[in-house]
């Protein structure tokens, strides 16, 4: 589908484009901010103004982006696209029509947890015996955290994942390690990798118990509302 044919789409069917942007929660720590909009007007084929921003203090913290990464879903399918040429006013955003979309199969909300409250994954490895690590996002089938070396584990394991809710929640959970993906930090003064400093992302995939599903969607709908009662209240 062409931009412009699933714009047109989502104007005539009056559906919504969700949009992603930094959020700084804490000072130094910056999550994915989200919030809905709807196409108010097409001009011709390139261009296209947003608004009906929810939450409504949404379009102030999209003055400070250069661009928008949105989301919107037709007949089904989910697409991506980068929306550029913002020109912000008071409660509309002026924007081209992006030049392309990718479709996506993940429709699960993901979230990236609270600094103050995180949410820990424990795995089991051979050298070091049971450690843990702070979970950057996660879904309900779904986690990503880094480690400052490689690990040893299994393609496929068991984990705990502690979330913070009714006082501390501990499932376990199969895992599959579905990315590992390894980088060198840079030093700001230098501007030289730090060959001793190695970061390594990885993603797993969960395959918990139906009930524990149950426990990690709990998990993920409170801290969404956190944040976006956050990003209303913010000024």
């Amino acid at each position: 589908m062409k931009p412009i044919e699933a714009f047109k789409y989502l104007f005539d069917h009056d559906l919504p484009l969700v949009l992603t942007f930094p959020f700084e929660e804490e000072k130094g720590h910056v999550i994915t901010g989200k919030g809905i909009c709807h196409i108010e007007k097409i001009h011709g084929s390139s261009k296209v103004t947003l608004g009906r921003f929810n939450p409504r203090r949404l379009v102030y913290h999209l003055k400070k982006s250069q661009s928008l990464h949105a989301n919107f879903e037709i007949k089904g399918e989910t697409y991506f696209c980068l929306i550029e040429k913002l020109i912000v006013s008071k409660s509309t955003i002026g924007a081209a029509i992006p030049t392309s979309l990718r479709s996506s199969l993940r429709r699960l909300l993901r979230v990236e947890p609270s600094l103050q409250s995180p949410v820990m994954v424990y795995i089991n490895t051979s050298k070091y015996g049971t450690i843990s690590f702070t979970v950057q996002d996660i879904a309900e089938q779904g986690l990503s955290f880094i480690a400052d070396s490689t690990l040893t584990i299994e393609d496929a394991f068991m984990c705990g994942l502690e979330m913070p809710i009714d006082n501390g929640t501990f499932i376990l959970s199969k895992a599959i390690v579905v990315y590992k993906i390894e980088s060198l930090e840079t030093d700001r003064a230098t501007k030289k990798q730090k060959d001793l400093q190695r970061n390594v992302s990885y993603g797993l995939a969960l395959l918990p118990h139906r009930k524990d599903i149950k426990k990690i969607r709990l998990y993920i709908m409170r801290r969404d509302l956190e944040i976006k009662k956050k990003i209303q209240r913010e000024l």
